[in-house]
């Protein structure tokens, strides 16, 4: 694969399991809130970011019969943050491909406007390796929450 494609590739895997996480996120919230009536939950999922999510997640699970130990939920509530912000940076961030610069051939520029910073810049260069390895953290992310899913049940 080139390396033109492998940048693109990388970036839309960081947008896919990002939205697979929020995705799953909220229909775990409608599960655990309204068991009943799913699409009572829909109000606030509109309306809802990430760590308000999160925090709903946290107040549900405590509430939670079922679920005794939340050590497992809690490790990947943290893991999730750190996702969270790692997302905004490269969504947020304005790309290019620069093949002449052989070492780090992807540089970055985020909007004055905004506050996210990738590696603490807010421009630079990196290499296409450690935007891969960052995509595939995002994905063992969204997969780490879906084994807790499916071993809790929900």
């Amino acid at each position: 694969m080139d390396h033109e494609s492998r940048v693109n590739a990388a970036l839309g895997k960081i947008l896919r399991n990002y939205n697979f996480i929020e995705l799953n996120l909220g229909l775990c919230l409608r599960f655990l809130a309204n068991p009943g009536d799913p699409e009572a939950s829909h109000k606030y999922l509109t309306r809802t970011g990430m760590p308000q999510a999160i925090k709903r997640l946290k107040k549900l699970l405590d509430d939670c019969e079922h679920i005794q130990d939340t050590s497992e939920f809690q490790e990947w509530m943290e893991r999730v943050e750190e996702i969270r912000l790692l997302r905004n940076y490269y969504i947020h961030a304005t790309w290019e491909y620069l093949p002449l610069r052989v070492d780090a051939p992807l540089g970055f520029r985020i909007p004055p406007w905004r506050n996210e910073m990738i590696r603490g810049s807010d421009q630079g260069s990196m290499k296409i390796e450690n935007l891969e390895a960052d995509a595939n953290r995002i994905e063992a992310v969204f997969n780490e929450f879906m084994a807790i899913r499916k071993k809790y049940g929900i």
